[in-house]
């Protein structure tokens, strides 16, 4: 049996290695460097998990694994470490399959240089029942799952009355995505930076060159992407958490006139970045349990960014152990 939780998360659960150069040292391409690899629990789904159970919110996880050591490993911290509830209910072990693995490489600064993401397992994440839905108040999904998958859950969770979450995870799924009118009607809410926003805006990704002139006109083209984007996502009202990375978030909110308001909220400085890969993944949950909480969303973004800048300073795994502390 799947408890009941006000919150429901479908996505991905990855073992996660990070490697980066030696402190002190430059990454250099075409041969080997010197530095330290580091092996944690990873994925969207399972880090927005995290961050909502070391909040208190008992979130469920519905996620897919190999049935091998790495995924009953992870199924089980997640319930002693990180306070997700029914994951023997929730998490499919596939047999015959790995667990999925992503591996970054950082450059000196902890930004990510080039990453590979071995996700076939996700493939197989399950659909959540109507009868686990009935008593969700927020639905988050990434982009895991197969298309169908994504779009048969905003349905069914749109129609048991919960909002809908989304995490873009990639360009292409973004783009993807973008181009599925019904599954964007559904969105109350999702959380892209900004070649995702581009791709789901246009429907397909854009070059680095638009990025980078985008991330450079004072914001004027991530805010006609922005308003293209909510026009087509939920009617009665959305938003658009946009990461900027440096330049901070972008609140991006749709009333129901379909008038489009904006809020910047600039990065903090004096950062110490010791690993971004977890870093907008603790906004989206605690944003999340804000809400949860009956905060406005301007206040649910400080408080994602709070938890941001937590996990960016913790080097060795992508979400921090003292958010919730």
């Amino acid at each position: 049996n799947v408890p009941s939780s006000k919150v429901v998360v479908v996505g991905g659960a990855v073992v996660d290695l990070v490697a980066r150069p030696a402190d002190g040292s430059q990454l250099i391409l075409g041969t080997s460097n010197p530095g330290i690899v580091v092996e944690s629990d990873g994925g969207v789904g399972r880090n927005v998990a995290e961050v909502l159970g070391r909040l208190g919110a008992k979130p469920v996880l519905f996620t897919a694994v190999g049935d091998d050591s790495l995924g009953h490993a992870i199924a089980r911290r997640l319930v002693e470490e990180c306070g997700v509830v029914g994951t023997e209910a929730t998490v499919n072990f596939v047999a015959d399959a790995s667990t999925a693995t992503y591996l970054a490489v950082m450059n000196s600064i902890g930004d990510l240089h080039t990453a590979i993401a071995d996700m076939s397992v996700s493939s197989s994440i399950p659909i959540p029942s109507p009868e686990t839905l009935k008593d969700a108040e927020i639905v988050v999904m990434d982009a895991n799952a197969p298309i169908k998958t994504l779009a048969e859950t905003a349905h069914l969770a749109f129609y048991s009355g919960a909002k809908v979450f989304f995490e873009p995870t990639s360009v292409p799924k973004a783009a993807e995505l973008g181009r599925n009118k019904d599954f964007l009607s559904y969105l109350s809410y999702a959380f892209p930076n900004v070649d995702e926003l581009l791709a789901m805006a246009d429907g397909w990704p854009d070059s680095k060159e638009d990025v980078r002139e985008a991330e450079q006109d004072e914001m004027r083209t991530i805010k006609i992407a922005a308003e293209e984007l909510l026009l087509k996502m939920q009617p009665s009202g959305a938003h658009l958490v946009i990461t900027m990375g440096k330049d901070g978030v972008l609140l991006a909110s749709k009333a129901s006139g379909n008038e489009i308001a904006y809020r910047h909220f600039p990065a903090v400085d004096g950062i110490e970045m010791k690993n971004s890969t977890g870093a907008g993944d603790s906004l989206c949950g605690a944003f999340v349990h804000a809400l949860l909480e009956g905060k406005g969303e301007a206040e649910a973004v400080r408080i994602g960014m709070d938890a941001a800048i937590k996990s960016l300073s913790c080097g060795d795994r992508a979400i921090s152990p003292k958010i919730g502390i």
